[in-house]
Protein backbone atom coordinates (compact mmCIF):
# COMPACT_ATOMS: atom_id res chain seq x y z
CA UNK A 1 0.00 0.00 0.00
CA UNK A 2 1.71 3.23 -1.11
CA UNK A 3 1.60 6.65 1.22
CA UNK A 4 -1.35 8.32 -1.23
CA UNK A 5 -3.40 5.21 -0.43
CA UNK A 6 -3.24 5.04 3.34
CA UNK A 7 -4.20 8.92 3.84
CA UNK A 8 -6.98 8.14 1.87
CA UNK A 9 -8.16 5.23 3.78
CA UNK A 10 -10.58 5.88 6.84
CA UNK A 11 -9.13 4.97 10.07
CA UNK A 12 -11.57 2.75 11.61
CA UNK A 13 -12.66 4.21 14.89
CA UNK A 14 -14.12 2.12 17.69
CA UNK A 15 -16.19 5.04 20.54
CA UNK A 16 -16.69 4.26 23.92
CA UNK A 17 -20.31 4.78 24.77
CA UNK A 18 -19.97 5.95 27.90
CA UNK A 19 -17.40 8.82 27.43
CA UNK A 20 -17.12 9.09 23.74
CA UNK A 21 -13.67 8.92 23.40
CA UNK A 22 -12.13 7.19 20.19
CA UNK A 23 -9.88 4.34 19.87
CA UNK A 24 -8.44 2.68 16.51
CA UNK A 25 -7.99 -1.11 17.62
CA UNK A 26 -11.26 -3.08 19.77
CA UNK A 27 -9.03 -4.35 22.01
CA UNK A 28 -8.30 -0.46 23.11
CA UNK A 29 -11.63 0.02 23.85
CA UNK A 30 -12.27 -3.23 25.28
CA UNK A 31 -9.30 -2.33 28.55
CA UNK A 32 -10.78 1.47 28.33
CA UNK A 33 -14.48 0.28 29.18
CA UNK A 34 -13.27 -1.25 32.59
CA UNK A 35 -12.48 2.45 34.13
CA UNK A 36 -15.99 2.94 34.04
CA UNK A 37 -17.20 -0.09 35.84
CA UNK A 38 -16.96 -0.37 40.03
CA UNK A 39 -15.91 -4.03 38.84
CA UNK A 40 -12.48 -5.11 40.04
CA UNK A 41 -11.89 -8.71 39.10
CA UNK A 42 -7.82 -8.96 39.23
CA UNK A 43 -6.80 -9.47 42.83
CA UNK A 44 -2.84 -9.22 44.04
CA UNK A 45 -2.18 -12.78 45.94
CA UNK A 46 -0.06 -11.17 48.25
CA UNK A 47 -2.16 -8.20 49.36
CA UNK A 48 -5.29 -8.34 47.92
CA UNK A 49 -5.96 -5.24 46.80
CA UNK A 50 -7.73 -5.50 43.50
CA UNK A 51 -7.22 -4.11 40.07
CA UNK A 52 -9.40 -3.33 36.99
CA UNK A 53 -7.34 -4.57 34.56
CA UNK A 54 -4.32 -7.80 34.44
CA UNK A 55 -1.57 -5.70 33.61
CA UNK A 56 -2.71 -3.36 36.45
CA UNK A 57 -2.48 -6.06 38.59
CA UNK A 58 1.25 -7.32 36.84
CA UNK A 59 3.20 -3.56 37.38
CA UNK A 60 1.94 -3.85 41.08
CA UNK A 61 3.35 -7.38 41.73
CA UNK A 62 6.54 -5.81 40.80
CA UNK A 63 6.53 -3.82 44.51
CA UNK A 64 6.13 -7.59 46.20
CA UNK A 65 8.86 -9.20 43.54
CA UNK A 66 11.28 -6.52 44.23
CA UNK A 67 11.91 -7.23 40.62
CA UNK A 68 13.87 -3.84 39.02
CA UNK A 69 14.68 -4.50 35.36
CA UNK A 70 15.05 -0.85 34.37
CA UNK A 71 18.43 0.87 35.53
CA UNK A 72 19.79 4.48 34.69
CA UNK A 73 23.19 4.11 32.17
CA UNK A 74 24.30 6.70 34.42
CA UNK A 75 23.65 6.22 38.05
CA UNK A 76 22.67 2.53 38.08
CA UNK A 77 19.63 3.14 40.03
CA UNK A 78 17.14 0.71 39.41
CA UNK A 79 13.14 0.67 38.60
CA UNK A 80 10.39 -1.45 38.83
CA UNK A 81 8.68 0.65 35.80
CA UNK A 82 9.72 1.77 32.37
CA UNK A 83 8.10 4.90 33.07
CA UNK A 84 9.42 5.74 36.39
CA UNK A 85 12.90 5.35 34.71
CA UNK A 86 11.97 7.83 31.97
CA UNK A 87 10.99 10.12 34.56
CA UNK A 88 13.82 9.94 36.75
CA UNK A 89 15.99 10.39 33.48
CA UNK A 90 14.54 13.36 32.62
CA UNK A 91 14.55 14.94 36.34
CA UNK A 92 18.53 14.13 36.37
CA UNK A 93 18.88 15.50 32.56
CA UNK A 94 20.18 12.19 31.41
Amino acid sequence: MTAQSKQSTPEKTFTCPECSQTFSRPHNLKSHLTIHSAERPYECSVCSHPFRRHHDLKRHQKLHTGERPHVCQNCRRSFARLDALNRHQRAEGG
